[in-house]
């Protein structure tokens, strides 16, 4: 049976690398999102064209599903990262929305693009490590891990009390080509003679790249199984600034640049401290493992900002 997968956010980062993968497939896609693309994740070559549509507007939402009839939903949308309460207020509205047209038309499985920010620290008092069944925290003072907790809440529900087959992604520290932020928009402004001050999120990250999130994001839309409620995806370990530093030197040698810090780092540097998540479960059940490890990661993105260069913008 063909699959039609409809991406919100498709427009964003991990939803313009997941429908690239869509296409590459042959998979039918609806993209929809709220804004444009960024003249950086034009450069994928993306062929299917999006369609502005607020994944909040619901009756907007639910004509382009009765419309195009797709058999999954990749729900990347979310709000700017701003830490006030619209945050939550889109969130909610726009699960809402998927949720119940996917229960009232029968979508077979919607995929959630989580975050593992949801999680405080990784380690529990005992010393073992945070699995995805376990109970995480509400953080008050951080709409934004809070937004994605109800988010989860909610897919939840409607999979205990009308049976929406649904499943949430918690990914890592995630880059790669065209993300407008961190370690590519650095070496994109480092490329360009710019200043260049890359810094990893946490002083040891277990960062993840795009590619190996949209594989994760292709088995749990496709897995002819039930699946569990969510599933961590990043690296099996960690690396410090200095490896970061190395893997740019060795993609990049002529690049002028030093290692920078995250600019909220007194508030993330002990949200996970030194361990990555645990993917075991990923491992198992979805088939998936990380495979792009941090060297041939920075590689990757080096190759594609030299080749796209004379069309980069800062």
């Amino acid at each position: 049976m063909a699959h039609k997968v409809l991406v919100t956010g498709a427009n964003g980062f991990i939803g313009s690398h997941t429908a690239l993968l869509r296409e590459s497939l042959g998979h039918e896609v609806t993209p929809i999102d709220a804004a444009l693309r960024s003249a950086d994740l034009l450069l994928l070559g993306i062929k299917t064209p999006s369609r502005i549509v607020d994944v909040t507007d619901a009756k907007a939402f639910r004509a382009v599903c009765d419309q195009d009839k797709p058999s999954h939903i990749f729900h990347a949308a979310h709000p700017p990262r701003n830490e006030d309460p619209s945050v939550l207020n889109f969130c909610y509205h726009a699960m809402t929305n998927i949720l119940e047209t996917a229960r009232e038309l029968k979508i077979r499985r919607v995929v959630y693009s989580s975050s593992a920010s949801i999680y405080g620290q990784l380690i529990k008092p005992e010393g073992s490590l945070v699995k995805e069944a376990d109970a995480v925290a509400i953080y008050p003072t951080y709409f934004y891990r809070a937004a994605k907790t109800v988010s989860e809440w909610m897919g939840d529900f409607y999979n205990a009390k009308h049976g929406v087959s649904f499943v949430a992604l918690r990914y890592a520290s995630v880059y790669g080509p065209g993300l407008y932020r961190s370690i590519p928009l650095e070496l994109k402004k480092g490329i360009l003679g710019q200043p260049c001050r890359p810094f990893l999120t946490r002083p040891q990250d277990d960062l993840i790249y795009v590619d190996d999130v949209a594989d994760a994001v292709r088995r749990a839309l496709f897995a002819d199984k039930p699946l569990s409620r969510a599933y961590n995806i990043g690296l099996d370990k960690t690396y410090v600034s200095e490896d970061l530093a190395q893997a740019i030197r060795k993609a990049l040698p002529e690049l002028k640049f030093e290692i920078g810090e995250h600019p909220n780092a007194a508030e993330v540097a002990p949200h996970r401290l030194r361990n990555p998540l645990d993917i075991s479960l990923a491992k198992k059940e979805l088939d998936w493992a990380p495979t792009i490890y941090l060297e041939e990661g920075i590689a990757r993105l080096a190759a594609w900002l030299t080749e796209h260069k004379a069309r980069l913008r800062v």
